[in-house]
């Protein structure tokens, strides 16, 4: 994703209706310079391809598609890692849009002015996670240390605890609940997959695409695909990780 030290915002366009699809690229190329557009799509197995070749940052997204829907597409993903616009005709489905942490929600025909303002707030929302990341990822001594500890941004201050004393993480939509070994719980304001790639080199494992487990924390494991923890919560293993779970954490002992 596209960071402050980065000029050029890849975007993928995703829309089955080829004269709005190219009104929509005109207004892009004629008023936001910062954005580079790497792709169409038309529906979601054509989107699904090209998001995964071309990496974008961002997807102007529609909702209502021939052989599948722009929340179908999503749903492909286990934890995107790329923002969404969505720009669609069914004012009906901004409610679910904004419950997938859009960025933004355009009605077509597609305004110029709330397209550039859609794309500010998504470079807001991208220089806020910057800054936050750089801040999670400052005292983490990447040798696998659990007594390293990490900075959790809420949503009135970071609380700094040390990896050793986090249980699990729990996405919950765009938030993320952490479980402590004293039982306190902390809600941060930013989704589990950025959590994710941080804390899996200090023995963390990800069985279910909302769970994030501390392997030290494990107390039994309960072969209809359940994991018990030491505070007693219950943690799913998806059917697709399950074998992993097996043969990385049960067999191994470790990661």
């Amino acid at each position: 994703m596209a960071t402050p030290t980065e000029s050029r915002i890849k975007a993928l366009i995703v829309d089955d209706e080829p004269k709005l699809a190219e009104v929509l690229a005109l207004k892009i190329t004629d008023h936001l310079p910062q954005v580079e557009l790497v792709g169409r799509a038309a529906n979601v197995e054509e989107a699904y391809k090209l998001i995964k070749e071309q990496k974008p940052d961002v997807v102007f997204l529609d909702i209502s598609m021939p052989g599948g829907s722009g929340f179908n597409l999503l749903d492909r993903f286990e934890e995107p890692d790329f923002k969404t616009i969505f720009v669609t005709g069914h004012s009906e489905y901004a409610i679910d849009a904004f419950r997938v942490s859009a960025v933004d929600y355009l009605l077509k025909p597609v305004r110029t002015r709330e397209l550039v303002e859609a794309v500010e707030k998504y470079e807001q929302q991208s220089s806020e996670a910057f800054q936050d990341l750089n801040l999670l990822k400052h005292n983490l001594d990447h040798s696998g240390n659990q007594e390293s500890k990490i900075a959790i941004p809420g949503a009135q201050a970071y609380e700094f605890v040390f990896i050793r004393e986090i249980i699990r993480l729990e996405g919950i939509q765009k938030y993320t609940q952490f479980y402590l070994s004293d039982g306190r719980k902390i809600l941060s304001s930013y989704n589990i997959g950025t959590f994710k790639p941080m804390l899996e080199s200090f023995g963390f494992f990800c069985p279910h695409k909302s769970h994030l487990i501390n392997i030290r924390h494990i107390k039994r494991y309960l072969t209809e695909g359940t994991i018990r923890m030491e505070d007693d919560s219950a943690v799913p293993v998806s059917r697709r990780k399950r074998e992993e779970f097996i043969t990385e954490v049960l067999k191994n002992g470790s990661r």
